[in-house]
């Protein structure tokens, strides 16, 4: 099933063209990774796929609908969007916050139910939160806002999931934890998920395809083991990556 569809893509920002006539099609049960250094335009494509902004040509298609032509509200029941800045946010506790992942499945003037609750309780306690459900979200540090922002999108339950730098302000432990969280999920509602990230380790370990942002050429896409080679990776960050065979498998790091 295809989840997500680009056709003919052309996105620019500030004068520079990010991808010009490309074609992408994400399928059920697929993980992606977006890989590129600071300023590839990993950010622009995101929001460009997930209708935040219009690209300058082509068509995206959510579940084969039009995603422009989708009501904000429909298309909150089928995509997650995970911000990589914190937005401003009112006063609330982490279990008021991660209740907002419901709104899109509630009718005007209804509240939570029961149900509602008790999904939120489920997603705090993947995400390691479940005694903090009555904190104040300003109380909390930037990882553990990271984790109430999957938190709330779990909660959510879409099928779409487009994440921008998941990984980030998450320490080595939680990172892994929650990303094959993430990733398992994927597989049992047969949705898809596209992140970008930057450790090219993790890319490896938990990205089934990848987009490649190149500075200077089209963007390419392809399989993880076809992509992740040291003269690919070196050209597309323009410092030399090394990969190292080890007896738990190969590690990329900068030479």
């Amino acid at each position: 099933m295809n989840c997500l569809t680009a056709k003919q893509l052309k996105i620019s920002i500030s004068g520079k063209t990010i991808c010009q006539q490309f074609d992408l099609q994400l399928n059920a049960g697929e993980v992606w990774g977006i890989l590129g250094g600071n300023g590839a335009g990993k950010t622009t494509l995101l929001h460009t796929l997930a209708g935040f902004r219009a690209a300058d040509q082509g068509e995206i298609r959510l579940f084969d609908q039009a995603i422009a032509q989708l009501k904000p509200r429909t298309r909150a029941q089928q995509m997650g969007f995970l911000l990589q800045d914190d937005q401003a946010q009112f006063p609330a506790t982490v279990l008021e916050t991660v209740l907002q992942g419901r709104h899109p499945h509630l009718g005007f003037w209804q509240w939570e139910s029961p149900e509602d609750y008790l999904l939120a309780e489920q997603a705090l306690l993947k995400v390691g939160l479940a005694d903090y459900a009555h904190r104040p979200i300003e109380q909390l540090s930037g990882g553990e806002r990271q984790r109430l922002k999957i938190a709330t999108l779990l909660v959510q339950q879409p099928k779409v999931w487009l994440l921008d730098e998941p990984a980030n302000h998450l320490d080595l432990h939680h990172q892994i934890e929650l990303l094959s969280l993430l990733t398992a999920q994927i597989k049992v509602v047969q949705g898809c998920l596209l992140m970008s990230l930057h450790d090219l380790n993790l890319a490896q370990r938990f990205c089934d395809k990848l987009i490649l942002l190149y500075p200077d050429q089209p963007p390419e896409q392809g399989c993880v083991a076809d992509l992740l080679v040291e003269e690919k990776l070196s050209q597309l960050y323009q410092h030399p990556i090394r990969c190292l065979e080890t007896d738990a498998g190969r590690v990329f790091i900068a030479g």
